[in-house]
């Protein structure tokens, strides 16, 4: 199966990887970037960090150096292993979105290491956190209309920028088909795709297994 991955890098090289070794020829046009932001630490130490994604573990930069001695709470498994590699010494990775994440935390102050796009949560009250924008995630055009069967969505804002780029380069929503990480990724991109389907879990290894066999 032919499939597209619009993830930033250096993401879409690595599920572009995974996609080759099951048999697939993937295409990657990534409709995200990561670009780093300056930001400082807080005035006040915070108990624990949050880590919402693996491009604030790289973007946060040597400034992060001071705080990687404490408990830091990252959003899912992938996140967590881009902390560990990165020196965080004390990992736990949670839930895979930020909202379970927030509802299991403990009463602590957090720093939380953030980008500019933030999904809507609701800090549960005995909570004190402190954002910090580290990155920012401009969009991206699609180069041209690619001859695929598939595409994977790995966010609600990569999703909504391939179904406008796609009916801006003038393709049938009904010759390809979709495969979403989340609800409401797939919810972003909208309707009228050929078969449009959600991972049972928020990681990318559950997007995979809805992929058929190669053969």
């Amino acid at each position: 199966m032919r499939i597209l991955v619009v993830r930033p890098q250096p993401g879409a090289d690595a599920t572009a990887a995974r996609l080759r070794a099951m048999g697939h020829d993937p295409v990657a046009h990534p409709l995200l970037a990561t670009r780093p932001l300056p930001w400082a630490l807080p005035a006040e130490s915070p108990d624990a960090v949050i880590l919402s994604s693996a491009a604030a573990v790289r973007h946060a930069g040597p400034l992060a150096d001071s705080l990687k001695h404490l408990p830091a709470h990252a959003v899912g498994q992938a996140t967590a292993a881009a902390a560990r590699a990165a020196g965080w010494s004390a990992v736990k990775a949670g839930p895979g979105t930020m909202q379970a994440l927030l509802d299991g935390l403990a009463s602590a102050q957090f720093l939380h290491l953030a980008g500019a796009d933030l999904t809507a949560v609701t800090v549960p009250p005995a909570l004190g956190l402190i954002r910090v924008t580290v990155y920012e995630t401009p969009l991206l055009p699609l180069p041209g209309l690619p001859d695929v069967d598939a595409v994977l969505l790995h966010s609600p804002r990569t999703a909504a920028q391939f179904a406008g780029e796609w009916d801006r380069l003038g393709g049938r929503r009904a010759a390809v088909q979709l495969f979403a990480i989340s609800g409401a990724t797939l919810a972003a991109a909208g309707n009228g795709w050929s078969t449009a389907r959600t991972a049972a879990e928020p990681t990318e290894s559950a997007l995979l297994a809805m992929l058929p066999k190669a053969l």
